[in-house]
């Protein structure tokens, strides 16, 4: 199922050409081989994941009208948020018009930001007016607000011009749900101070708009993201609660326990949402009780498996969700780490066996942690050491706390109380770990083959003893892995130049094959206030993916105050050796920051250049505009900087050595730069603007006549996302981030003539 579903939304040519393997090599096997012709009906769960994978990415009504569009729309609340900005936002079951073509859409669901902030109620009629918007899609770096939205099920989003509330409530199950949810919140926020009632919030009923920042970065630098969700843990944990109660306690049978159980967690699945985790952990459940009142016992792969089917048969695009992969795996690593360790006769072995256990669920969950998040937590086993014991009486704790709060606060208060301390202690406790050195180490993003390898590599040294003729297996895996974690540094030799997708801003990243990285123009827009600028959204995930945790030299042509905001977000989280600038640096933020934290200030002069055998040369041709030329293996790079049209002519006319491959457009793109005579002295192959959206008509059209009629190919970060230009000692590569449209899809292109 996993390689239909792949076949139809996978961006990696190596990855569907290794499904399609997969599929020949089962059918070779089972079915040619083994002559278990049955098997054969498997295989219509390939043609099942790609069928449903393609009704799950089809256009939504806002998608087919160009990702834009003014609407009416009237419905009913079902669900209230906040934004990390701090709006309302609003999750609305609605029919939708279309205020210009009249055409109506039934059943739409909305994502509403409501800046009003306006007091709302589950239930509620609304009526508003606005203008509905696409998601973003993702370039392959940090969050993807069109693969999460279309998995939760959104339709797109709304930013309303008028909201109303027309006076009418529904009800129905869902609704109920949601209203109990609520009230469960309230009594949380009442009786436990803001930090602890923002976790037992997200544990409880899934609600994690509250999580600060530091929160967050604690607990997943301590490897134990699991607390802040609804996770497999917490149901498992409640599974095992109610057994306990209804065995002992109410002196039940094993198969009306079994029964009860399935009971209890489907309701709490339904009142804290639909999480992945939560929904495998039911499954998975379910399955073991249901053995209990047939007389059967569970496999857990079986489980597993059931379980996974479910959820992709519900939503496929989870196959890309973190906490879908994360779960299973963690699963998974608990599973193998349970035949693979010996059985404990001691406390202390029962307590190593435990270590052990965690270590195998924090193994098996690291590589696609390090694919998502770009780190790995060294000191989650040693952390959960200390959660997982206590994770049982903290939930109990705090579903004692919500109820008993509902009934009669006080007795909230009382068992809130142990709530409080537990994660006070956790906090603590993480506190504590991440300080110690190399705790939380940057890793980058691998490739998806590679991925794939270092897992294979992991089940083999696990299952060798049982399987013959794996050694052949193993050795070929690290070589592979090795080849692709070394070969760039020992073999190719590859540059990079990364023109960042910052909208209306430049931001360029130099990295160099043994791990030296330079920036260019730290990109941001002056509206944004530090913390939510590009270098927060766009640079330091870049630079967390590729494994990077320091800069060597940053170029800023301009620092005055508005123009530094993400430079400054670069500066405070990541050590930068130099700061490069055309002046001594303007604003006050960046001149505290430097001298905080003893950063090298250079001002650069006509002339001066950076030159290294694996690095190239960077040569500043005009110190004013910071105006840059790179060469590396006989490939250039043009850097126009803040450059206009009448100083390109002055270049000309000094006669500067021009001549490049590649040219970074100046000014966005527009008409007041890029004069004919400039790019005919540059005469580069390939160009590339960085633009957003049309706020200020640039690129302009006369921009893009030039280009064409001199033969140049360029490319747009508002239309290509990011642009890799991937240098080599004879030559180079492009590659853009409009190539992660699924395979299928550019194949369908092909054949269309597009």
């Amino acid at each position: 199922m996993i390689c239909g579903i792949y076949s139809r939304l996978g961006i990696s040519k190596t990855v569907c050409l290794i499904c399609c393997i997969f599929i020949l090599w089962y059918i070779s096997y089972f079915v040619i081989q083994c002559k278990q012709k049955w098997t054969l009906w498997l295989l219509l769960c390939v043609v099942l994941g790609f069928v449903m994978a393609d009704a799950a990415v089809q256009p939504t009504f806002v998608e087919k009208n160009g990702g834009r569009m003014r609407i009416t729309a009237e419905g009913y609340l079902t669900e209230i948020r906040k934004t990390s900005g701090g709006f309302t936002k609003l999750t609305i079951q609605a029919d939708v018009e279309d205020r210009e073509q009249k055409i109506r859409y039934p059943n739409q669901k909305l994502s509403v930001i409501d800046s009003t902030n306006a007091d709302y109620t589950i239930g509620e009629g609304i009526r508003l007016r606005g203008e509905a918007l696409d998601f973003e899609r993702g370039t392959g770096i940090g969050y993807d607000e069109w693969l999460y939205m279309r998995a939760e099920g959104f339709d797109c989003k709304v930013f309303p011009k008028q909201i109303e509330k027309t006076g009418e409530m529904h009800d129905n199950a869902k609704i109920r749900f949601a209203k109990a949810n609520a009230a469960v919140q309230n009594v949380l926020e009442q009786i436990l101070p803001p930090e602890e009632c923002a976790v037992a919030k997200a544990m409880l009923t899934g609600n994690r708009d509250d999580i600060g920042q530091i929160t967050q970065s604690l607990y997943t630098r301590a490897g134990v993201t699991h607390i802040l969700c609804i996770s497999g843990l917490h149901m498992s944990m409640l599974a095992g609660m109610v057994v306990y109660i209804l065995q002992n306690i109410c002196k039940q049978s094993i198969r009306r326990s079994a029964i009860g159980t399935i009971g209890i967690c489907v309701l709490f699945f339904l009142f804290s949402g639909f999480s992945p985790s939560a929904m495998r952990a039911v499954v998975m459940i379910s399955v073991a009780a249901l053995g209990r009142v047939i007389y059967r016992h569970h496999d857990w792969l079986n489980s597993m498996a059931l379980a996974a089917i479910v959820l992709l048969c519900i939503q496929p695009l989870y196959l890309y969700h973190a906490g879908f992969q994360l779960s299973f795996l963690s699963v998974l690593g608990i599973y193998i780490g349970s035949m693979v360790l010996p059985k404990p006769k001691t406390w202390y072995g029962k307590l190593g066996h435990m270590a052990g256990i965690s270590a195998f669920a924090s193994l098996f969950g690291m590589p696609a942690a390090a694919y998502h998040f770009s780190y790995i937590s060294t000191v989650g086993v040693w952390s959960n050491m200390i959660v997982l014991p206590l994770s049982g009486l903290l939930l109990g704790c705090t579903i004692l706390a919500a109820t008993g709060g509902l009934l009669f606060q006080p007795l909230g208060v009382f068992f809130a109380g142990t709530v409080y301390v537990i994660l006070k202690l956790y906090a603590f406790v993480c506190g504590w770990l991440v300080e110690l050195p190399y705790s939380y180490v940057p890793f980058g993003r691998l490739p998806l083959l590679m991925i794939l390898v270092l897992y294979a590599l992991m089940l083999l040294l696990c299952i060798q003893p049982k399987w013959k003729g794996t050694r052949g297996a193993v050795i070929f895996c690290t070589a592979v892995l090795l080849y692709g974690m070394l070969g760039n540094g020992m073999l190719w030799k590859k540059n990079t130049v990364a023109f960042l997708d910052t909208g209306q801003s430049n931001c360029a990243v130099l990295t160099t094959y043994d791990n030296h990285v330079f920036v260019v123009d730290g990109g941001g827009v002056p509206w944004q206030e530090e913390g939510k600028n590009i270098g927060q959204t766009t640079l330091l995930p870049y630079l967390a993916s590729r494994g990077y945790a320091h800069v060597d030299g940053l170029f800023l042509p301009d620092t005055s105050e508005k123009e530094s905001i993400a430079a400054c977000e670069l500066l405070t989280q990541l050590p930068v050796e130099v700061i490069y600038t055309p002046a001594p640096l303007e604003s006050k933020r960046l001149q505290e920051i430097a001298a905080q934290k003893n950063i090298s200030v250079k001002i650069m002069e006509e002339g001066d250049f950076l030159k290294a055998e694996c690095f190239g040369t960077l040569t500043c041709i005009q110190p004013d505009t910071l105006t840059l030329r790179y060469e590396y293996g006989g490939n250039s790079i043009l850097f126009c900087g803040k450059r206009k049209g009448m100083q390109e002519l002055e270049l000309v006319h000094q006669g500067a050595a021009l001549r490049s491959d590649v040219l970074q457009v100046a000014e966005h793109g527009a008409d007041t730069a890029s004069m004919q005579k400039f790019l005919d002295a540059v005469a580069a192959d390939t160009a590339v603007i960085s633009c957003g959206k049309q706020i200020y008509e640039r690129p302009a059209e006369s921009t893009l006549k030039k280009l064409e009629q001199m033969k140049t190919t360029y490319f747009r970060t508002d239309t290509d996302g990011n642009i890799f230009y991937t240098l080599l000692p004879n030559g180079y590569e492009i590659q853009t981030s409009k190539e992660r449209i699924p395979v299928y899809e550019r194949i369908e292109e092909a054949m269309e003539g597009k």
